[in-house]
């Protein structure tokens, strides 16, 4: 008897949903990850792209090493939320996103976020007219 284990087609894609974040060239942004009580001493991670199996490798930070030029994380154990926040924001950072918490055993946890960054914040000033 030949015994076939049913396979569930896994496409390297994540999540139905994204959390959508702007913000302005040169300014800054904080984007804000939640995770279950259990993940609370797991090591929290931020990726660019919606990849999952690369995304620890490719972190840009991790709650293990907290901060970079760019990049800091801060971890809210009590409110069980992790913060990325990235500075001297450029028209290349903006797209896709994931928040990753490791998990020691099956898969990592992930949350979606769509970073947009527009042009200078001046740009946008009204003129106002008497």
């Amino acid at each position: 008897i030949l015994i076939i284990p049913h396979l569930h087609s896994l496409t390297d894609t994540c999540c139905d949903s994204s959390t959508k974040v702007q913000s302005y060239e040169g300014g800054s942004v904080s984007i804000s990850c939640s995770y279950e009580s259990q993940d609370q001493n797991n090591m929290k991670y931020i990726c660019r792209g919606n990849q999952p199996s690369s995304c620890l490798q490719q972190a840009l930070i991790t709650s293990y090493n907290r901060q970079n030029t760019q990049f800091s994380l801060t971890d809210d154990k009590e409110s069980r939320k992790f913060t990325v926040t990235i500075t001297s924001l450029t028209h290349k950072d903006s797209g896709s996103y994931l928040c990753g918490v490791k998990r020691n055993t099956g898969l990592d946890v992930f949350s979606a976020v769509d970073l947009e960054v527009r042009g200078e914040r001046s740009e946008f000033k009204t003129d106002k007219r008497d």
